[in-house]
């Protein structure tokens, strides 16, 4: 079989969502920094509550009740849900604060450092190989990590944090037996209290700038 068919028709498809998903990611600086002066957990909590909101009419639209109502029905099985819920959170709010304190530099290195993680991750828990060739990319990626980390000059926290939550996160999401929309809908369902909350202390306190 010639070579060009045995590629799914699905690829380009796949890189124009992936170029246009790390497009708008790259442009987030932009948005958050109009929030400057705002806590960035409560930046966050505003985050989580509106996430909701809006995946509620977008489920709605795509008729994809049936997986969320399944995965609610059983609580028990929802434990891995809720630390994938608990890490996303997390990433979310360290990727704001590093946005309002002007250290978008070591959010992007985290980002750009989280798919050695899932590499490492892939081949310590999930026993994955990797080709030669991978093992070479891989290699640049490490080499042009050590680099970017040595040009900083200290060590990159928020770097490491964004990168280990986040690729904590890939690898329970991958046990998780839902799709990646009913799946973030969930993990926001399962945050939504504790940001009513959150967002009650604030207005009672007169310290929210909604």
């Amino acid at each position: 079989m010639p070579r060009n068919q045995s590629v799914s028709p699905d690829a380009g498809k796949g890189v124009g969502f992936g170029l246009a998903a790390y497009l708008m990611w790259g442009c987030f600086p932009l948005f958050f920094a109009l929030f400057e002066g705002i806590p960035a957990y409560e930046v966050l909590i505003h985050r989580v509550l509106w996430s909701c909101v809006f995946l509620v009419g977008l489920v709605t639209l795509l008729r994809r009740w049936s997986p969320v109502t399944e995965a609610l029905r059983h609580p028990r099985r929802l434990g891995r849900v809720l630390a994938c819920a608990v890490l996303i959170g997390l990433n979310w709010g360290l990727y704001i604060y590093a946005v309002e304190s002007r250290q978008v530099l070591q959010a992007s290195l985290g980002y750009f450092l989280t798919p050695l993680i899932n590499v490492t991750l892939g081949l310590l828990v999930l026993r994955e190989r990797m080709h030669r060739l991978q093992g070479v990319a891989v290699a640049m990626a490490g080499i042009a990590i050590i680099i970017q980390l040595v040009m900083l000059g200290e060590v990159p926290w928020i770097s490491l944090a964004l990168a280990l939550s986040f690729g904590t996160y890939g690898l329970l999401r991958k046990q998780v037996p839902l799709d990646g929309l009913s799946g973030l809908f969930v993990e926001t369902l399962l945050l939504m209290p504790l940001g009513l909350l959150a967002l009650a202390w604030l207005s009672e306190a007169g310290l929210s700038h909604f």
